[in-house]
């Protein structure tokens, strides 16, 4: 006599959105500056352009909507009806899910393509771009002065290394260390920082940690 066992499902395989989209189409890819998507056809959408999404059209209670970002540009949420847990923006591979409940669009889960996103400075850059990094490494080959992280987000968290001279980080109006000094890191030496209100705290004390005037 067959057994059965109930509440139980199987998955053979998995896809989502419409099959075969992009044949000869671009269904679900996000036009440039379409800030309200329409998604009464597609629940998996993709980005291509800079964009900073408000709402999605045309949704209904319960609907679940992915959306992947391609391009390296940053992918932004923002609105009263878009629920995001963080500010921070999507980079390239990113996703991002979306529930609709009561007309607004409640995040999920996110997803970055790799965690830690490691950023290499350029040689001699005073200000490099720390865009969801979690990890700055300054190879400079000369003694470097940075006066800022650019492209940070709320709540970022930041390690800087100083991989092969030494650099002072400085300490003003947007790198707030924890003196009146500024911070230097010999090589190989590190230090960590998160940014709040436009401004960069310092969090971790350095390795072989040193001041200057």
């Amino acid at each position: 006599m067959p057994q059965y066992t109930e509440h139980v499902s199987r998955f053979y395989s998995l896809a989502l959105g419409r099959s075969k989209n992009f044949n000869a189409r671009t269904d679900g890819l996000i036009a440039a500056a379409d800030t309200t998507p329409d998604v009464s056809l597609y629940s998996l959408l993709y980005n291509s352009s800079t964009n900073t999404i408000s709402y999605f059209d045309n949704g209904v209670e319960g609907q679940i909507v992915k959306v992947i970002n391609l391009p390296d540009e940053k992918l932004l949420f923002s609105g009263l009806q878009m629920k995001v847990a963080s500010s921070a923006g999507l980079y390239q591979g990113d996703n991002i899910t979306f529930i609709n409940h009561n007309s607004a669009w409640y995040e999920t889960n996110r997803s970055n393509a790799s965690n830690p996103r490691v950023a290499v400075a350029a040689e001699a850059d005073a200000t490099p771009s720390v865009k969801n990094a979690s990890l700055l490494i300054v190879p400079n080959s000369a003694a470097l002065t940075i006066t800022n992280f650019d492209d940070g987000y709320a709540g970022q968290v930041l390690t800087v290394i100083a991989d092969s001279a030494s650099i002072t980080i400085s300490n003003g109006t947007i790198i707030n260390g924890r003196s009146d000094q500024a911070y230097v890191l010999t090589a190989s030496d590190s230090t960590a920082y998160v940014f709040s209100g436009s401004k960069w705290f310092n969090i971790g004390i350095a390795s072989f940690f040193q001041t200057t005037t």
